[in-house]
C-alpha cells in the first residue's frame, strides 16, 4: 500500500493534538509525520522532512501560512498545501489561491471534512506518482528495444522481461513515441539499414540479418516500402 505522510502547522497547541489525532484515524494509508508550532519551523520541518501533505494555520507567530506556502512554491517542494481557516479568516485564506493552494478546512475540523480533503490530495500525489513511474518505465523499455533491435522482439517478450502487460507497454510506447511498437521497431532498423548501406561494405543479406531479418526478400520489402528505393538502389 502507498503511505502518504502529513505535517500539521499551527501556533494553537488544542489545534495540533485534536486534528493530529483525526489525520491518525482518518485514512489507514496516511500517517503524521510531525508537527510545527509556527511557519518557520513549520518551512524547516518541511526541507528536513519532505512530507507529501502539510496542513497549516494562516495567522501564525515568526512566518505566517502564506509566507510559508509561497516559501514552498519558490523552492519547488513537492507537497500539497491544506490551509485551516476560521470564518473570520477565510477571505484571507483564499489568498493562497495564487500558490496553487485548492484545499480548505475551516475551523473546528470535522472528520468527514478531513477524510475527504486528505483524500483529493492522496489522489493527487499518487497520480503524479504514477506519471513519474511510467516516464521512466518508458523510457527503459524505449532503451531496451533501441539496445536489442537486431533480435525478435515482441510486444509479450517486452511484457516478460518488464513484468508488465503487452498492452500496458504498447500504450506507454505510443505515448512515448508517438508510433505503435511495429511501427517504431521498423522505423528504427530501416534507419540502421540505411547506416550500414552507406558507410559499411556489408551485403545486403549480411545488412538485414544485422538488423533484424532473416529473409532478405522481407527486408527489401519493407526497406523500400519506408524509403522508395530497394536497398541496392539506396546504397548506388
Amino acid at each position: 500500500m502507498m503511505m502518504f505522510t502529513v505535517l500539521l502547522v499551527d501556533d494553537e497547541e488544542l489545534v495540533r493534538v485534536s486534528v493530529g489525532f483525526s489525520v491518525c484515524a482518518a485514512m489507514e494509508n496516511v500517517k503524521l509525520a510531525g508537527e510545527a508550532a509556527n511557519g518557520l519551523e513549520g518551512l524547516r520541518l518541511i526541507r528536513e522532512t519532505h512530507p507529501d501533505i502539510v496542513i497549516t494555520d494562516i495567522r501564525m507567530p515568526k512566518l505566517d501560512g502564506l509566507e510559508m506556502i509561497r516559501a514552498i512554491r519558490e523552492e519547488n517542494l513537492d507537497v500539497e498545501v491544506v490551509v485551516l481557516s476560521g470564518y473570520a479568516d477565510f477571505e484571507y485564506a483564499r489568498q493562497a489561491m495564487k500558490y496553487g493552494v485548492t484545499e480548505y478546512l475551516l475551523k473546528p475540523v470535522e472528520a468527514d471534512s478531513l477524510r475527504e480533503t486528505l483524500g483529493a490530495c492522496v489522489a493527487r500525489i499518487a497520480k503524479r506518482r504514477n506519471l513519474v513511474l511510467e516516464e521512466k518505465l518508458s523510457k527503459r523499455v524505449i532503451a531496451y528495444i533501441d539496445a536489442h533491435y537486431q533480435e525478435d522482439i515482441f510486444l509479450d517478450r517486452l511484457a516478460e522481461e518488464f513484468g508488465s502487460s503487452s498492452k500496458y507497454l504498447s500504450s506507454l510506447i505510443k505515448s512515448e513515441t508517438g508510433k505503435k511498437f511495429s511501427v517504431y521497431l521498423t522505423e528504427l532498423r530501416i534507419r540502421r539499414a540505411e547506416d550500414l548501406l552507406l558507410h559499411t561494405e556489408l551485403g545486403i543479406k549480411e545488412i538485414a540479418a544485422s538488423v533484424g531479418y532473416g529473409d532478405q526478400r522481407y527486408f527489401n520489402r519493407i526497406f523500400k516500402k519506408l524509403t522508395g528505393k530497394t536497398p541496392t538502389q539506396y546504397r548506388e
